[in-house]
């Protein structure tokens, strides 16, 4: 397996909408460009956290194509290119591999909840021999309390055995370190990344990728810090500590709303407040709680002037 995209820390990325709910792609530019300079070694792109499925399709490939226009670098950026329907997700898979991207990550289709195993061998690999293309970089997106459907080791092999040239990762949200560590021993040749900085330096010290995460929009300066003192070979314990803190202080607000909300007020870009249906924005007592979050992130010495 030969992958590309890097290992470390990556940003779930936030979308940002206009108030018209129309993507504000100007703002999204600065944003990933923001988080490249600033810790991450990757931003996924219409994750669960950039409200990938909030999109339709035509607006994913025009979001990426400008994106790319601006020149940042496609091999740090992965794809979510799940979709409840197959023709769907492969239109999307294919449009981002014709990018060079550095991956896609691929949710199996949220709608059926208990397909058997077959059902769902079968669309993966029919997707990967649709969108026919050896640049493909296929990443498994295991997020069971989000889609119901949860990835199987099982899967996992025989789809590598047949790809192993296109299988290169998978995305762990399960939150189960059990089940995290499981992946790094079993599946040693490929990225596992958490879904949450909580469990970075953990994956890390089990030969893991690194992380993929929501909170990441705001705490790469200081996850980067953890990877740089791993990777020099040092003991990062009392900065994953930290990590785990502030990751924690979000527990109690929605996310999605928060982390736009933080980024709206730290940026004076009201245009960060905007979620899409069927999300909703932060209720005022919430706001309180990303006071003290922003408090929290200036004791760190983050700050985030993505303009």
């Amino acid at each position: 397996m030969h992958t590309r995209f890097p290992d470390g820390v990556v940003a779930a990325g936030l979308t940002p909408f206009h108030p018209d709910l129309t993507v504000a792609h100007d703002t999204f530019a600065r944003h990933v460009q923001w988080l490249l300079a600033n810790g991450c070694d990757g931003v996924l792109l219409f994750g669960t956290t950039g409200e990938g499925l909030s999109l339709s399709v035509s607006e994913r490939i025009d979001v990426l194509d400008t994106l790319l226009s601006t020149g940042i670098p496609p091999e740090r950026l992965l794809v979510g290119t799940g979709a409840t329907a197959l023709p769907d997700a492969v239109q999307l898979t294919r449009a981002a591999s014709h990018h060079g991207i550095g991956g896609v990550l691929v949710l199996p289709p949220p709608h059926f909840r208990q397909v058997p195993p077959e059902g769902l061998y079968r669309f993966y690999d029919r997707l990967v021999q649709d969108v026919g293309d050896a640049d493909l970089r296929l990443y498994f997106y295991h997020f069971p309390e989000l889609s119901g459907v949860p990835i199987p080791f099982t899967l996992i092999q025989r789809l590598q055995e047949k790809y192993d040239d296109q299988i290169a990762g998978i995305k762990d949200s399960s939150g189960e370190w059990d089940h995290t560590e499981a992946l790094c021993r079993d599946f040693s040749e490929l990225q596992v990344f958490s879904g949450t900085e909580r469990l970075l330096l953990p994956v890390l010290d089990a030969g893991g990728a690194g992380c993929i995460s929501a909170t990441v929009n705001v705490t790469a300066p200081l996850a980067a810090k953890v990877v740089r003192v791993w990777r020099d070979g040092g003991v990062p314990t009392a900065l994953q500590d930290r990590l785990r803190r502030l990751r924690a202080a979000f527990a109690s607000v929605p996310t999605i709303p928060a982390l736009k909300h933080l980024l709206a007020r730290e940026s004076d870009m009201p245009a960060w407040e905007t979620v899409r249906p069927p999300l909703a924005p932060l209720e005022e007592d919430q706001t309180q709680v990303v006071d003290e979050i922003t408090e929290q992130l200036a004791e760190e010495g983050i700050h985030l002037g993505t303009e």
